[in-house]
């Protein structure tokens, strides 16, 4: 993670997507819940148990905080039909994550391009 407060985010959004896989399991869509877990495992293994290196994690951060983003998106636009506001906070959350996403990965490339 290339910052504190990126991480913070990070986090903050893989809390917001369980808790919308969540409800809805609790509505009785249990595949969202399994591709979560799928994706969790993945991510954590890959961000925390492999002997990777800075740059792999650094990359490996933005790119799973736009994919946490565009989970919660999907969540958004699915409840377009039944509230606003509901979708309105749901798509400015992720377009936040997304966003926060796209500018790490710019700024690690533009820091990576300066080190050399």
């Amino acid at each position: 993670m290339n910052s504190l407060s990126h991480g913070f985010l990070f986090l903050c959004g893989l809390s917001w997507l369980l808790c919308e896989v969540c409800v809805g399991a609790g509505a009785g869509y249990w595949t969202p819940v399994w591709l979560y877990l799928a994706g969790f495992i993945v991510m954590f293994t890959i961000m925390g148990c492999l002997p990777v290196s800075d740059k792999t994690i650094n990359f490996a951060g933005p790119v799973f905080t736009i994919l946490i983003g565009a989970g919660i998106a999907f969540y958004g636009i699915e409840a377009m039909g039944s509230g606003f506001l509901g979708a309105a906070l749901r798509l400015l959350g992720a377009g936040t994550l997304i966003v926060l996403g796209v500018i790490s990965l710019l700024g690690r490339e533009k820091g990576e391009a300066h080190s050399h």
